[in-house]
């Protein structure tokens, strides 16, 4: 399911509104995922066959548990809300927070 918060492109100042989770790589050594993603204009853009926007790889923290969609399991990590102490172990991995799943 695609994720919908306005996110400001770094690379061009757009504004992206769309975002698809198109790769989850995981890494069993170090409990992490990486989540490839790519920003759209809008649903309707993507829709069309449209490039992104923006294309960045976001890492999450811990795994999926066995027998889950690592993809679902990289979209609820993506749209949990960030520490009140601002903290992050990356600039970007937070960019989604509070970011809706649509269809």
């Amino acid at each position: 399911m695609p994720l919908q918060k306005d996110f400001e492109t770094p690379s061009t100042g757009a504004t992206a509104g769309y975002h698809v989770v198109q790769q989850v790589s995981l890494d069993y050594v170090s409990s992490q995922i990486d989540a490839t993603v790519a920003s759209y204009l809008s649903k309707d853009a993507r829709d069309a066959g449209k490039f992104p926007l923006y294309t960045q790889q976001i890492t999450v923290a811990g795994l999926p548990a066995a027998g889950a969609d690592a993809r679902d399991y990289a979209q609820q990590q993506l749209v949990a809300a960030a520490p009140q102490d601002g903290s992050g172990p990356y600039a970007n991995r937070f960019v989604f927070a509070g970011a809706e799943i649509v269809d």
